[in-house]
């Protein structure tokens, strides 16, 4: 059996960050400590370079496929590029078409990413529609491995009716599953657009009136409060607002089983973006909309506290033909951006290099608070004895600078775009195969595999 020893390099996780070697065997981590030596062993050098646990992203769209508008990035050039950006694990969706099942939509999926996928993945469940048709499918789905069921409160044609998202939740509940939630009050969403239009205010500008904090405010404590009666694990998306940072903190506090996530965009940005540059506009179109500052600072404080315990990004990139087929028209736009292969520097950039952050505490929401909710930890999300061996090796030191074109997301709609950032990773090893070296691929094929999950291993409070 071959052996790897990863030498010298600065280990992160959540707990400590170390100099030591890393053994690795079999594909899976099996001693830490320095000095590690072995006859015949392969090398890896990582002295002056960080170790990073390989990225946990539990948010993708790959692609979106439903409106006007499909997304760019298949399975195949979505996961290839979050290789790149250091990813090894992602959680896509399986999402049923009109009168088809739970489990024929997760086959479907299943069947592509067999093929096609370069990193581990797993996939969320979306629940739309006539309900009572699913139901009975998710307590067999969740003991096969696939406990988490995606629900919208946004969205005509996707949002649930307050009585079957109910129904929803006690039955997830019993099976020993969790929701996830995209919360935002759609119908207000709706309604306030229609009212925009009618105004004559169609610009990029007004797309932050058109979907504002209070429709996120509502639809977390609304669903908050329907958690409190069903008793179900849940994890809110894509957190915006400070005010649902406030209500997430209040009830993890009071012992809700809860997690949440925000994503880059919401920490690098804000809406005043929305008014400069309309390509800029235009590729921060999104739901929810990107908010004030004010917003901003709450969010990364929550990061800072364990109140939200993930970056994902929601990736779901358009090319600029798509961005702008509706000229100068919010409504037109479709919502989504690239995101697989940049939270890794700039969640670094932003996050570590300017003191938000410690190196552990960035260690948690990039890989183990992730891989912790959604039932992927200790297999994924931190460097340990017996935890597959998903590295990065990271150079903290190297600027760059973000350009669509040098990138692998199949877009050239990219909301960084000429952005600098200190920090670059320069290897990613999936279960103990580099897969990823100096911006080069390792490997002539795909090798990603599935990853059965559990949620008994359970989240950190």
């Amino acid at each position: 059996m071959t052996k790897t020893i990863i030498h010298g390099g600065k280990i992160v996780t959540s707990q400590a960050v170390t100099v030591a070697d890393i053994l690795i065997e079999n594909g899976v981590i099996t001693d830490i400590q320095p000095g590690l030596e072995f006859a015949g062993s392969n090398q890896i050098n990582a002295q002056g370079k960080l170790v990073l646990p390989g990225g946990v992203d539990v948010h993708t769209h790959m692609p979106w496929p439903t409106g006007s508008f499909i997304s760019t990035d298949t399975l195949a050039r979505g996961s290839r590029a979050a290789a790149f950006g250091g990813v090894t694990s992602i959680i896509d969706f399986a999402i049923p078409n009109e009168n088809e099942s739970l489990q024929s939509a997760l086959d479907r999926k299943l069947a592509e990413a067999t093929i096609e996928a370069w990193v581990d993945y797993s996939f969320h469940i979306n629940i739309r529609g006539e309900i009572h048709r699913y139901l009975e499918e998710i307590p067999e789905l969740v003991q096969a491995g696939f406990p988490s069921y995606k629900v919208f409160m946004a969205y005509e044609g996707f949002r649930l009716p307050d009585a079957d998202l109910l129904q929803v939740l006690k039955t997830v509940q019993e099976a020993g599953g969790m929701v996830n939630v995209h919360a935002e009050n759609g119908p207000l969403a709706d309604y306030l657009t229609t009212e925009l239009i009618r105004q004559g205010k169609r610009s990029l500008a007004f797309f932050p009136q058109a979907r504002p904090a209070i429709c996120e405010e509502e639809a977390v404590s609304r669903i908050l409060t329907y958690q409190k009666q069903t008793g179900v694990r849940l994890h809110i998306h894509h957190v915006s607002t400070a005010a649902a940072v406030d209500l997430i903190r209040s009830a993890r506090a009071a012992g809700q089983p809860l997690t949440a996530e925000t994503c880059p965009q919401y920490l690098v940005f804000c809406d005043e973006d929305y008014c400069s540059d309309p390509q800029l506009a235009a590729a921060l179109v999104c739901a929810p909309a990107v908010k004030s500052k004010h917003d901003q600072a709450a969010l990364w404080e929550g990061l800072i506290d364990g109140t939200l315990s993930a970056v994902a990004t929601d990736h779901c990139p358009y090319s600029k033909e798509q961005k702008f087929s509706g000229g100068d028209n919010f409504s037109l736009v479709p919502g989504g951006m690239a995101g697989v292969e940049t939270r890794l520097p700039l969640l670094f950039d932003y996050g570590v290099n300017t003191g938000r952050l410690s190196l552990s505490q960035f260690a948690f929401v990039w890989a183990e608070g992730p891989a912790r909710s959604f039932g992927l930890f200790p297999r994924k999300g931190t460097i340990a004895i017996g935890s597959d061996a998903d590295l990065v090796i990271f150079d903290p030191d190297e600027q760059w600078t973000l350009k669509a074109a040098d990138l692998h997301m199949n877009t050239d709609c990219l909301s960084y775009e000429g952005f600098s950032v200190t920090g670059k990773p320069k290897m990613t090893i999936l279960r103990g195969e580099v897969i990823v070296q100096d911006n080069h691929l390792g490997s002539d094929r795909s090798r990603g595999a599935l990853i059965p999950r559990s949620l008994q291993a359970q989240f950190k409070s």
